[in-house]
């Protein structure tokens, strides 16, 4: 197992990302388990960490007694740089163990970009990036996700791919393993795989070899294995009520991308948008009960704490009995401040009613997806919405409060024009228009975002070439010129960027090298615009004899044979293609839910059907029941004043902390509140937050046995059922020591505080003799000036001023010790870092300020614990 280096966590950004320790997270003794799965998304921890997918296959693999699954994030480029100097293997959160130690090792694809990054956590484990080249003691190499639907690019890297939805076949695989485990590994590496061919859904790419025609075209897969299929149909699962859900999800220790919890209403889309590949690759629709939902939503935040939750799926406002759900999670949670978001909406006024119900004081910004600028392109993409539908959603949004709206838009679309593009621009210009006119005056903030298009497999438009980045570039600039309102902004993707996108979204084998070669260059992290390396891809490609023009720019013939037809989303190519025809004629396909089935093969193929539990017009027939309105006071007029409980505690901060910073330390007793089911008092006025305040905020990287919090309740609750309560939620790494009740008016505990004592604990880089010269030398000197650098400013402070007793030095064991007592005072005070570097900077303390591992021993009042004076 990798111990972790407190002077490497102490220097890299965010080290709480490599601690693990997060609430509801799975330990297993691997001594008691068949098969060990480290599961990775190939991103930082807080995209990885807000993958809903992933923490489902994690909760489903840890229901098996004989199963430990774990999880593992790319280092950022700082932790990469520590781990590569000083020879540290990548590691999984839970148990530290070195990732070429587990039997497998899966990624989930999300995106083409991460490729690189797939490469340099495989190396950055010991393993070697070519499946060909792994020996018998290597774990396999398993691929899922979005980009399954065309493996082929990173095919040579990989064991197998589960192809689908894998909540079913990652369980199915495990237990192969364990049978061939037990069995005596017969037939090596090879003798699984094998094993691996009766599973639907599974392919094993080294079991098929490409053919190439003289002209260097791609001519066929061929399979070198009697069992290896020559179509694999993805995995789905048929009623998701029937599927299980995430009921106990990961609660990071630092704040992630989307930090809240995610009810899953449904899965699929068929609205049918021609350029959408998840919308094909995720149907059919199958829906979730509301009751189930409702279950699923009350369980979510009694184990995790959150108090926000997003109604998550493709396109969360198609379920069919939205408004009944929303008005019933509104009505379960209206005592426990629990607040619900749709990540997307449609286009039209149902959609904003429900936004401002469920937004009721904080009007935040609205999103909407046009996503073309005129209605004959949205026609040609059958995107189903129309210039009325945007204004009459914006008209209803402006009435009802909102200022700021975001619409999306994608460049370089099929058939796209001058005029399409320069319809973006008056597009948003009428939206600003419109907020004047209803308003009577200025105000509102457009953001228009436009992506590229880049085109993927199993679309109607997998056929076409994807604009050359000289054209993207000029038609961004075309509708820059166009945008002259300054209450628009505009953003937009780098068209390099996503060109390398197209090369391998519809790429083939031959690509593999190209890829292995820019890692070798210092690819990583290609999503990140600011990381993204685009001369190291074009080098590569020149170095490898591979035209990326041929891969993204060509339009392909329809006969021709395409590299990604081994792996299936069920999709028939004579479905693609009148959807393609339809498009020249900008022809509407209607959504099968709403209306006649239309012929995509997927239901037959697969086995499976729609599933929608209400139809439209029962919807917007659904009469809203009268929410009970939230009281917001005036905050100057409280009104009458409130009886609240008051607590105050004495807890800790350990090890298992040590680099959670202390927004997100208060963020976890915020959630074991909630946890808790306490009756917590909040704040009044327009955004309530729970009443909770600390004494002091800690330097990240440094721990504590003397932490002080007080907390409100709207109720009398006895003071042990209050301790035990809280107790149960707290994580590892938190004890809480004391509890007393608040009877008296008290100061603010920052305000009682008068001294902090700390202990400094770091490898001696000389003797005792030494350091005790050094302490000395310091304690003896009238002034001691040190420079605080921020990252705003410089600011010279003098220490001794500071100090309310002299530093003590020992030494126990092999360890140094320093007890350092500084005085807190009206004006301010010093952290211990500052005396310890100015000990060894200016007085020769034998020993590296940066391998210091501080805790605080005590804070205090006139020699008091805090708790103490209540």
């Amino acid at each position: 197992m990798v111990q972790l280096n407190h002077e490497v966590l102490q220097s890299v950004l965010k080290p709480s990302r490599y601690t693990g320790g997060e609430w509801n997270a799975q330990v297993k003794d691997w001594d008691k388990v068949d098969c060990t799965f480290a599961l990775a998304l190939p991103d930082v921890y807080e995209v990885g960490m807000s993958n809903l997918g992933l923490a489902i296959l994690y909760e489903i693999l840890n229901k098996e007694a004989n199963i430990a699954a774990e999880r593992v994030y790319a280092p950022w480029t700082d932790m990469e740089a520590e781990m590569r100097s000083r020879n540290i293997p990548l590691f999984s959160l839970e148990t530290k163990h070195e990732l070429s130690k587990f039997d497998f090792f899966g990624f989930s694809l999300q995106y083409e970009m991460i490729y690189s990054n797939v490469l340099n956590m495989l190396d950055l484990s010991g393993i070697p990036l070519w499946s060909k080249d792994r020996g018998e003691d290597m774990p396999f190499i398993v691929g899922g996700g979005p980009c399954v639907y065309n493996v082929e690019p990173i095919a040579d890297f990989f064991d197998f791919f589960i192809v689908g939805e894998a909540e079913e076949a990652i369980v199915e695989v495990s237990k192969a393993f364990i049978e061939w485990k037990k069995a005596g590994r017969m037939g090596g590496r090879r003798g699984f795989l094998e094993r691996l061919l009766v599973i639907d859904g599974i392919y094993v790419p080294s079991f098929y070899e490409p053919k190439y025609t003289a002209d260097g075209d791609y001519e066929k897969l061929e399979p070198l294995h009697e069992n290896a299929k020559t179509l694999i149909y993805k995995r789905v699962c048929k009623n998701m009520d029937e599927t299980m859900s995430v009921e106990h999800p990961l609660v990071p220790s630092m704040d992630i991308v989307h930090n809240r919890a995610m009810l899953e209403l449904f899965r699929g889309c068929s609205r049918g948008c021609r350029f959408c590949q998840a919308g094909i690759c995720y149907r059919p629709a199958r829906e979730r009960t509301e009751e189930n939902l409702k279950k699923m939503a009350r369980n979510l935040v009694d184990s995790t704490g959150y108090n926000e939750m997003s109604l998550t799926s493709l396109s969360s406002a198609d379920y069919s009995c939205l408004g009944r759900l929303v008005d019933d999670l509104m009505l379960g949670f209206k005592d426990e401040e629990v607040s619900f978001s749709l990540p997307s909406l449609r286009i039209d006024s149902f959609s904003i009613d429900l936004a401002h119900k469920m937004q009721q004081v904080r009007k935040s910004g609205l999103t909407f997806a046009p996503e073309a600028g005129t209605q004959r392109l949205r026609d040609v993409i059958n995107k189903g919405v129309t210039e009325e539908n945007l204004m009459n959603a914006c008209a209803s949004a402006f009435k009802q409060g909102w200022k700021q709206v975001k619409l999306y838009f994608m460049m370089g679309l099929p058939t796209e024009t001058d005029e399409d593009v320069i319809g973006i621009a008056k597009l948003a210009k009428k939206v600003v228009d419109l907020y004047t006119e209803i308003k009577g005056k200025r105000g509102v903030k457009v953001t228009v975002s436009v992506s590229c298009f880049v085109p993927k497999p199993y679309t109607p438009f997998q056929w076409f070439g994807q604009l050359p980045i000289e054209e993207f570039q000029r038609r961004q600039e075309l509708l820059k010129e166009h945008i002259t309102d300054r209450a628009i902004t505009f953003n937009y993707h780098d068209a390099r960027l996503s060109v390398i996108e197209g090369v391998f979204a519809r790429g083939d084998r031959r690509l593999a090298k190209v890829l292995y070669q820019a890692w070798q260059d210092g690819a990583k992290f290609d999503g990140w615009t600011d990381l993204y390396q685009h001369e190291t891809w074009l080098k590569a490609m020149e170095k490898c004899g591979i035209d990326g023009k041929y891969y993204s720019q060509r339009t392909r013939n329809f006969n021709e044979e395409l590299p990604w037809a081994i792996t299936s989303p069920g999709v028939n190519t004579e479905f693609l293609l009148r959807e393609w025809h339809k498009a020249m004629q900008a022809a509407l396909t209607e959504d099968c839910r709403r209306g006649k089935c239309s012929a995509c093969g997927i239901c037959p193929n697969l086995g499976v059907h729609v599933m929608d539990y209400a139809k439209e017009e029962a919807e917007r027939g659904y009469q809203s029941p009268e929410l009970p309105a939230k009281v917001h006071r005036d905050p100057k007029d409280s009104g009458r004043p409130r009886t609240l409980y008051k607590y105050r505690a004495e807890i800790t901060k350990g090890e298992d902390l040590r680099y959670v910073s202390h927004l997100d330390y208060a963020n976890i007793f915020i959630r074991a509140f909630k946890r808790s089911g306490l009756p917590m008092a909040y704040s009044e006025g327009f955004n309530h937050h729970m009443k909770v305040a600390f004494a002091s905020a800690l330097s990240l990287g440094v721990t504590s046995e003397a932490e002080y919090m007080e907390f409100e309740l709207l109720k009398p609750v006895c003071q042990p059922e209050v301790f035990d309560k809280l107790k149960a939620q707290l994580p590892p790494g938190i004890e809480l020591k004391e509890l007393r009740e608040v009877k008296t008016k008290q100061k603010a505990m920052m305000a009682q505080a008068d001294e902090a004592r700390y202990a400094a604990y770091m490898p001696p880089r000389g003797d005792l003799a030494l350091a005790q010269a050094a302490v000395k030398q310091y304690n003896e000197a009238k002034e001691v000036q040190f420079q605080r650098v921020t990252p705003k400013k410089k600011r010279d402070i003098e220490l001794k001023k500071y100090m309310k007793q002299a530093v003590k030095v020992s030494l126990e064991g092999n360890t140094l010790v320093l007890d350092i007592d500084i005085a807190i005072t009206d004006s301010g005070s010093v952290k211990p870092s500052e005396v310890i570097a100015a000990l060894v900077e200016q007085f020769e303390l034998p020993a590296k300020a940066a391998e210091a591992r501080i805790t605080r021993t005590a804070m205090l009042s006139n020699g008091k614990r805090l708790v103490e004076l209540v």
